[in-house]
């Protein structure tokens, strides 16, 4: 029998949640709750509940509780997702090829049709639920050296908040597929990988990016077979406050006063202690 280890900590914590998940499946599965939110061909967000086997508790019983619901809004979470990004790696694949920056990872038209979602998706959450989602779309025609007619270009993964912490863990990013057996093993699991992993998530302002590879466990296993695999870390709360530029809104972003109503609130809500308000109190006036 398995069982769900809990493991004590911040990132470390989480990360080793998501090991158990894939240790659970490779013997067997886990016993999934799903909830959708939305689904189409395109675009699907569910929230979804993982237990290993032998594991009979539900709902009241969770083994992992999140800091679910969640209340962010539309604006706010198509800014998180601007923010994030990716970086290529060289590969067998791509040797030769010209060099580039990081990407980013959602298009602004997947940020439009996603964030709305993803708040949505959020405020249902329970505290023992993933917010998981799957995005394919069809890539260019023959004039494509990616690919053709046929091929789908997938990106997903999941979402769950903890704290003041919004942590990605990025499954595949733009992964083209043209099977459709994998295409609906993919949909029906967005926190599996479809095969190797040849980006790496790039931290920006209020993010970190975690390694499994940094993890002491027994699921080494696993880890050996999920080489590469990152997972991003996002202390939301601090960029309500001071917002990165590459993070801004498009029309202009947040405005000393935006952020210091912002910053009021969180220290209303209990989610910054007096001395942390007053001193980023004072750093926003200094900026005037």
């Amino acid at each position: 029998m398995i069982e769900a280890i809990r493991v004590r900590g911040s990132a470390m914590w989480w990360l080793a949640s998501i090991l158990i998940f894939w240790t659970v499946q490779g013997c067997g599965g886990p016993v999934r709750f799903v909830r959708a939110v939305e689904e189409n061909p395109e675009q699907v967000v569910r929230l979804e509940a993982r237990y290993g086997q032998g594991q009979s508790h539900g709902y009241d019983g969770a083994v992992m509780p999140f800091d679910h619901p969640t209340a962010f809004g539309r604006i706010e979470m198509e800014t998180i997702l601007r923010g994030l990004r990716v970086q290529l790696r060289k590969s067998l694949l791509t040797l030769g090829a010209a060099e580039s920056g990081p990407k980013e990872v959602f298009t602004e038209s997947e940020r439009r049709s996603f964030a709305p979602v993803l708040v949505e998706a959020f405020a249902k959450a329970r505290p023992d639920e993933w917010v998981v989602f799957f995005l394919g779309h069809p890539r260019g025609g023959e004039a494509d050296h990616r690919g053709g007619p046929g091929v789908t270009e997938v990106t997903s993964g999941g979402f769950l908040v903890e704290g003041r912490q919004l942590h990605l863990v990025l499954a595949n990013y733009r992964s083209a597929v043209s099977m459709p057996l994998i295409l609906d093993r993919m949909r029906d699991d967005p926190l599996r990988p479809a095969g190797e992993v040849f980006y790496e998530l790039v931290p920006g302002v209020h993010q970190t990016v975690h390694q499994f590879d940094s993890i002491k466990s027994t699921w080494d296993l696993i880890k050996s077979f999920r080489a590469g695999l990152s997972a991003l870390t996002i202390d939301y709360q601090a960029a309500r406050i001071f917002p990165d530029e590459s993070m801004r809104t498009p029309d202009g972003g947040h405005s000393t006063e935006e952020r210091l109503r912002a910053l009021r609130r969180l220290r209303d809500q209990g989610l910054v202690t007096e001395e942390e308000y007053r001193l980023k109190r004072q750093k926003l006036l200094d900026e005037l």
